[in-house]
């Protein structure tokens, strides 16, 4: 994951819903060319269609909920996981029950445009999530510098 992660590109949101994030962080996704126009649309259908939300409850020691949003690979030019903090917890659907409503603290948004597999992208982020022994502090920060020594620190 580590090559999947910039500087540029880890955000701390006041958004008030998903969507409202989904468009911040577009705009600037967008700005620097590195998603099609029509991505923010396809990210915020799919995740009605395929929630993202992962309840990390299962997970003994982590505090948080994330969420893994991401489209297809023609909405975007280049591969990239992008996180974004988000100051007040957002409500998405359950991946696992989509029925579910659950509160989320961090997003991985994943830019694939089809040089990496997916399913291997989700793997790692899972894997840094679940193997990072102080995963909690991660949570907990909202300065983009320190987002981005947390995880390079981690991986």
């Amino acid at each position: 994951m580590k090559n999947l992660i910039d500087k540029n590109y880890i955000f701390v949101s006041n958004a008030d819903d998903k969507d409202e994030v989904f468009e911040e962080i577009y705009k600037s996704l967008y700005k620097d060319d590195l998603v099609t126009k029509n991505f923010l649309d396809m990210v915020k259908e799919r995740e009605k269609n395929y929630p993202t939300g992962m309840d990390m409850s299962v997970v003994g020691g982590i505090n948080y909920n994330i969420a893994i949003p991401h489209t297809e690979s023609y909405a975007v030019k280049t591969s990239l996981v992008v996180p974004i903090q988000l100051r007040k917890e957002l409500t998405f659907n359950n991946m696992i029950e989509p029925d579910q409503e659950i509160k989320v603290k961090f997003l991985f948004l994943i830019l694939n445009d089809g040089s990496d597999e997916q399913t291997d992208i989700l793997a790692r982020i899972m894997d840094f999530v679940t193997k990072t022994e102080n995963i909690n502090d991660l949570f907990e920060i909202y300065d983009e510098d320190e987002i981005y020594s947390f995880i390079k620190n981690n991986l």
